[in-house]
């Protein structure tokens, strides 16, 4: 009897359990099920905000707007789409689009739409007003030296499965058919021979298994160096070196990267996964030109149209010899979120007496700088291997010790003080609030700014305005037909 008893009771714990987990797998799925409501609501309300319905929740509210802000353009700027850069044919209100003519008005109105948004900040009432110079791109089309596109899967009615690249633009995809005027001529033609060689040639068939989603191209302004950059959602095959080494010599390139999750591959195990680009700097205090040379290195940031980045370097080169501030005494340049050191190295020749600091937080983009302070035969160079905002909340901290007296100052100390002359280069966000802290410390800035809009915040919002004036003000079209982009370089000096 008492063993019955054990029996009964033990299977009535267990049934008591199978009821217990029971309710907490409902639970779960409750929750779960609640979740996917309101994830699937907040998808939906924020689909219909298109159609001006409002969303009701604060996050469905955020999401909209971000929505909203990705896709807004400035209403009184024309609108090119790339879309007319792929056709071989076009009307005669497309030629009119993409003809100088238009691309002069284009460019003055994004000039006079970013004069206006920073006028308050170096207009003056005497004489001693500050010039706006805007400068166009050389080129209006064949501007580009580094592109990326997407893949589209073959068409419907393609029996052979040939795939096209693709471009994004506004919710839109194009198919990329034959040519991308934007895009440099040599680089068009590695395109079509990509193109050709994955879809035709039996060789190069496994490069193309799995899914390939994007592939990105990246050469000089010379065309003598391209590398190739295949990227797709799963692993390439072993024989991936050997196969890609093929390609890149079928089509001409220094070397093939094939990028997947968490795996990184060159053609035949190479090292040469970059290109060497070329700038000409004009001395102005001697009549032979300066000729720098750039390790610029697959996968990370440099500057896609190098014509006008060499116009951006030559024109902060005559903003130095015309203030002769650097050379007068022995000042450092501090150059934050440096990359390669691009402006370090020209900006070099200016601080004869001091240092050239650079401070980045990419490793790749480390190792290039170093590599270009050596190939430009600048001695005095440091590469500070460290995200931005960290060294300057220790270099704030220091300084805030420095002053308030105190004789011990723990923590690192970094090789520049705060009277040498900064560059700062952040991106397109602008600077934020730590790193802006320490700008106001310094006497000379230059502020490079990818968003207009982001520098007036940083001169009026935060209030940068209030501690330095501007001193000279230039916008350079490094995207032209571009919506409302132009790069504003801003030279400040404390007051």
């Amino acid at each position: 009897r008492f063993q019955k008893d054990a029996r009964v009771a033990e299977r009535e714990r267990r049934e008591r359990e199978r009821e217990r987990d029971c309710f907490c797998v409902s639970a779960r799925m409750r929750k779960a099920a609640t979740r996917f409501a309101v994830t699937a609501s907040s998808k939906w309300r924020l689909h219909s905000s298109k159609m001006s319905k409002p969303p009701s929740s604060s996050s469905g509210k955020r999401k909209a707007s971000r929505a909203r802000q990705h896709h807004a353009r400035n209403p009184n700027l024309p609108f090119v789409s790339r879309r007319l850069f792929t056709k071989s044919q076009l009307t005669e209100e497309e030629e009119y689009q993409l003809s100088s003519k238009s691309y002069e008005n284009v460019l003055n109105l994004k000039a006079k739409a970013i004069e206006d948004l920073l006028r308050p900040f170096y207009e003056k009432d005497d004489d001693d007003t500050i010039e706006f110079e805007v400068f166009p791109s050389p080129k209006s089309k064949h501007f580009r030296q580094r592109v990326r596109f997407g893949i589209c899967e073959p068409r419907e009615d393609d029996d052979a499965g040939f795939f096209d690249y693709c471009i994004f633009e506004r919710a839109e995809i194009t198919r990329i058919e034959t040519k991308f005027d934007i895009a440099s001529e040599s680089l068009q033609r590695i395109m079509n021979k990509l193109r050709n060689a994955l879809n035709t040639d039996n060789r190069f068939q496994s490069l193309r298994e799995g899914r390939l989603s994007a592939v990105t191209f990246h050469e000089n302004r010379k065309s003598t160096e391209c590398v190739v950059t295949l990227w797709r959602g799963e692993p390439f095959r072993e024989d991936f070196s050997e196969v890609s080494g093929l390609l890149a010599k079928e089509i001409g390139v220094k070397a093939i990267v094939g990028r997947t999750k968490g795996d990184r591959r060159v053609s035949n195990e190479s090292s040469e996964d970059f290109v060497i680009e070329e700038m000409e700097i004009k001395d102005g205090s001697s009549k032979k030109n300066r000729i720098l040379r750039y390790k610029q290195p697959e996968g990370s940031f440099s500057n896609p149209n190098g014509d006008i980045a060499e116009m951006t370097a030559n024109w902060l080169c005559r903003a130095m010899e015309n203030d002769e501030i650097a050379t007068q005494l022995e000042r450092s340049f501090v150059e934050f979120y440096c990359g390669n050191m691009n402006h370090g190295c020209y900006l070099a020749k200016y601080f004869p007496r001091g240092k050239v600091i650079g401070v980045e937080r990419d490793e790749s983009l480390c190792q290039a700088a170093q590599v270009n302070l050596e190939m430009n035969s600048i001695e005095n160079g440091t590469i500070i291997h460290a995200p931005v905002e960290k060294v300057a909340r220790r270099f704030h901290s220091r300084l805030r010790k420095k002053k308030q007296g105190e004789d011990k100052i723990e923590g690192e100390e970094y090789p520049f003080t705060e009277n040498d002359f900064i560059l700062v280069d952040p991106p397109r966000a602008g600077l934020d609030e730590i790193t802006l802290d320490l700008v106001r410390e310094f006497k000379d800035v230059i502020y490079i700014s990818c968003d207009a809009r982001s520098l007036a915040r940083d001169l009026g919002e935060r209030k940068l305005s209030e501690t330095h004036r501007v001193k000279r003000l230039a916008a350079f079209d490094h995207f032209p037909w571009h919506a409302d982009f132009l790069e504003v370089v801003c030279q400040l000096e404390k007051k």
